[in-house]
Parts: C-alpha cells; structure tokens; sequence
C-alpha cells in the first residue's frame, strides 16, 4: 500500500479514538489490514516524500496534537523497517502475506481521498 494511504487511513481511524494512545495503535493495525489487500507499492525514493506530506497533511488539517495525527503516525511507522536493508519485522511485509500486486494505483488513490474526507469533516473538531 502506498505509504501515505496508510497515513490517511490511519488518520481517519484515529479521528474515532479518544486517547493518543488508542489513536497510534489503531494506525499501526490499519497498516496490518491494508497491507492484505491488492495494491502497488513504489520505490522508497518515492513513498518517502509522500509518507512525509500525507502526516504533515494530517497535522496542517486535524492539528498536530489531534489523534487523527497519531493515528497517521501509527498507520506509516510500521513502513519504517522498509528504510534499511534489515530483516522485515512486521507481519504482512513479507512476501507471503503481503497483498497481490497490481498495476493499477486508483483504488489506493479512491481509498485516501475518502480517508482524507473523513479527516477534514471530523478531525478539524477532534483536537
């Protein structure tokens, strides 16, 4: 999954959480489910950059203190482990249990525009 859908999917999630906490962990769990699914994935040089303004996104919008921004945290920390070359600790980034690999990118890019929607209708009012 695209990095920063798992940031949009998390952030939606975490509007719905009350506690940081709670918030982060079901990004991380977002992360778990989207990555069974069928999609493309990109070049780190690629989701990098991405990652970094999908969050910052979640933050301009929901606040840097929201849960959304937590839950944006959460959904793309898990994409952390993929910067180096070390053994792949996270359960579905193994090739087994990752998602079939597709060609086509619009149902990632259909998933964060709804995600991103629920952010700014819910999150601009949970800070």
């Amino acid at each position: 999954m695209i990095c920063a859908v798992h940031a949009f999917l998390g952030g939606a999630i975490g509007t719905c959480a009350r506690r940081h906490s709670t918030a982060f962990l079901a990004g991380v769990g977002s992360h778990l489910l989207a990555d069974l699914l069928p999609h493309r994935d990109y070049p780190v040089r690629v989701e990098v950059p991405l990652a970094l303004r999908a969050v910052a996104t979640v933050g301009l919008i929901a606040g840097p203190r929201s849960t959304a921004f937590a839950g944006a945290v959460g959904g793309t920390a898990p994409d952390l482990e993929n910067l180096g070359n070390q053994r792949k600790c996270f359960p579905t980034h193994h090739d087994a249990q990752h998602g079939r690999k597709i060609r086509q990118v619009w149902p990632q890019v259909l998933l964060a525009a709804a995600c991103l929607g629920v952010i700014v209708w819910k999150g601009r009012r949970v800070r």
